[in-house]
């Protein structure tokens, strides 16, 4: 194993992890002309604004006055740009507009003048129709009080959407080629003006300036989180691109007649959209090449910029304590039901919840990655539920098998850990992939959670973690699943006790060296579970590992292992990242000595990459 210096140790953990390349909204950085985000602006803390920085370097901003600042967590947890109608910044660098996309809100009625998002800093050469912007919220006698969005190079062509209620943040996006310009993802052209966007130009150039458009008479009044600005027409990323901000704000992409998926920057979708569900979607995740790590989320339709629920809107506050790994989704979205309480029939639930009241609404998961525990707070503003302020009367029931029928397949409950103030919340949760959860608010009486453990412990002995819990009631459980994790998130069974008479239970596994995460899920007689807290021991015995000859001169090594008999994945892989030889050994209980037959290598520095369930090792060596 390897036991270098500890620069040695990051560097290798950045080469085998890779390191974070040029950011890109979505990942799609071809043709990108212009993005800011307002976590680029200063100051950071909050305050009046002196700089907001391009991410493409394109442009230095400069400021006409000091009336625009920066304002915390106003949209999911990120900062966002306030205009007063009194204030711009302008560029200094001109840029191909062809497609611009923007996440943006404006205070007022929508029968007044609300400004303009960005625009070129230079107008069309036609004296009446020569005004050009991307996303003004206006008033014109023809058609009336719309959000435009204007491209062309002598005269301008139009096209407009309906305008949003005053401090609605949406995403849009306009785009030349098409006469697209969506919100949140869907079509949303009401109508155009000369033609359209084709009708004039699909593409245009100019030096840009945020808060205004470019005949410098409707300044912006109203806050802007992010924008971004294609040269070219968009198409194939424009997805990605709105899947990051929708992720990142909170924010629903389509709707139940036009459900939308969310595509990462790796093009994997993490929600698929689905028509009962497309409501409300919210979620944490880390996508490493559009920037983005969410740690805490909640749907802008109910909550708020710090989490804070909207009144009667029963918002769900989702949170963990370490940031996911790269292309890891945690996403939930909600049905259009009631957040009134039902009580639970024999045809609606399982035999032990039966005569509970629980909410009629329900919410869908969609897991990408295995995300493990979470938090999971139920926002109850304004609403008068039967479990009034006692933690033990709210319960969460997931339907495991993801048919929202609560009275088939299995339900596993959780019980409140906790209120504090309007926040109902759920610690230690796992929200598997497609399940479904609501809300139990007053149990007919304590759900069989199968008993607390109590004195769940964790010790090292030389080679081997020791683990003991006894449980309060011991005579409703049917098993307990061990599970163990290398990071304690992920997490994998490699035991199952069934429970007796006993009060008490030990199990000891046989690990190799290093830090190790342990939770025990108690099953019981009616299927219902539930996991324990995490407990971890660090195991500081010798390496259980090496390889030899190092050097080696001929195309043999031996890999020299102690393990209780599984499966080793083994990769050979050269100092730029170039694998050279990937295969799988099985183990044998005890010592193993396994001959590696290496590929033809030039001389140098190589690195072989062991892995089993108990074990991810990385070796260095040198070929002569």
């Amino acid at each position: 194993m390897y036991h270098g210096k500890p620069g040695h140790q990051l560097w290798l953990l950045l080469f085998l992890t890779g390191t974070a390349a040029a950011q890109s909204p979505g990942g799609i950085s071809a043709n990108l002309s212009l993005w800011v985000k307002a976590e680029s602006a200063t100051p950071a803390s909050g305050g009046k604004l002196t700089r907001w920085t391009d991410q493409t370097g394109r442009n230095t901003f400069r400021l006409s006055d000091n009336n625009m600042s920066t304002v915390t967590n106003v949209i999911n947890f990120h900062p966002i740009v306030r205009f007063t109608g009194t204030g711009k910044l302008i560029g200094n660098s001109s840029i191909t507009w062809t497609e611009c996309t923007a996440v943006a809100s404006w205070t007022g009625a929508i029968n007044t003048e609300r400004g303009t998002v960005i625009s070129p800093t230079t107008s069309g050469t036609a004296p009446n129709d020569a005004s050009r912007y991307f996303f003004r919220s206006g008033v014109e006698s023809n058609p009336g009080n719309f959000t435009f969005a204007g491209m062309g190079t002598d005269s301008i062509g139009f096209e407009y959407i309906a305008s949003p209620p005053s401090t609605q943040v949406n995403i849009l996006t306009a785009s030349g080629p098409g006469n697209v310009f969506n919100e949140n993802g869907a079509n949303a052209v009401a109508g155009n003006l000369f033609g359209g966007f084709t009708a004039r130009a699909t593409s245009y150039a100019g030096i840009p300036q945020i808060g205004d458009r470019s005949t410098n008479d409707a300044p912006m009044i109203g806050d802007i989180a992010e924008i971004i600005v294609y040269s070219a027409d968009n198409t194939a990323g424009r997805n990605r691109v709105e899947s990051y901000l929708a992720l990142k704000y909170g924010l629903t992409l389509g709707n139940a007649a036009t459900p939308i998926d969310y595509t990462s920057s790796a093009g994997a979708v993490f929600w698929k959209g689905t028509a009962a569900y497309q409501h409300n979607i919210f979620g944490i995740g880390t996508d490493q090449a559009s920037g983005l790590t969410q740690t805490s989320s909640n749907s802008t339709n109910s909550g708020s910029g710090d989490g804070t629920g909207q009144n009667k809107k029963g918002n769900l506050l989702l949170k963990t304590s370490a940031a996911l790994a790269d292309q890891h989704f945690l996403m939930i979205g909600t049905d259009s039901a009631a957040l009134s309480e039902e009580t639970i029939t024999s045809a609606m639930g399982p035999a032990v919840a039966v005569a509970s009241k629980r909410l009629i609404r329900t919410w869908l998961v969609q897991n990408t990655g295995a995300v493990g525990n979470v938090t999971l707070s139920f926002d109850n503003t304004g609403l008068t539920l039967s479990g009034a302020g006692t933690a033990a009367n709210y319960y969460l029931m997931i339907d495991n098998d993801g048919d929202g029928n609560f009275n088939t397949g299995t339900q596993t409950f959780y019980n409140a850990s906790s209120i504090t103030g309007k926040l109902i919340n759920f610690t230690s949760v796992t929200l598997a992939d497609n399940t479904i959860f609501t809300l139990i608010t007053l149990p007919k009486s304590l759900l069989p959670l199968a008993g607390d453990l109590e004195n769940f412990t964790a010790t090292a002995t030389q080679r081997s973690a020791f683990l003991q819990w006894a449980v309060t009631d011991n005579m409703r459980v049917d098993h307990f699943d061990i599970q163990r994790s290398p990071d304690g998130i992920h997490f994998t069974e490699i035991a199952a006790l069934t429970a007796d008479s006993a009060a008490a239970y030990r199990y000891e596994d046989h690990v190799s060296a290093g830090t190790w995460f342990y939770r025990i899920r108690i099953v019981d007689l009616n299927g219902n579970d539930q996991f324990s807290s995490i407990r971890s021991v660090r195991l500081d015995g010798p390496p259980s590992i090496r390889l030899f000859p190092n050097p080696v001169q001929n195309s043999r090594l031996q890999l020299h292992i102690d393990d209780a008999g599984q499966t080793a994945l083994i990769r050979i892989i050269d100092r730029q990242g170039v694998l050279h030889l990937q295969q799988q050994m099985t183990l044998q209980p005890g010592t193993n000595l396994l001959p590696i037959d290496l590929p033809p290598l030039s001389a140098g520095l190589y690195f072989a990459q062991v892995q089993t369930t108990t074990m991810n090792c990385v070796l260095t060596f040198v070929k002569y």
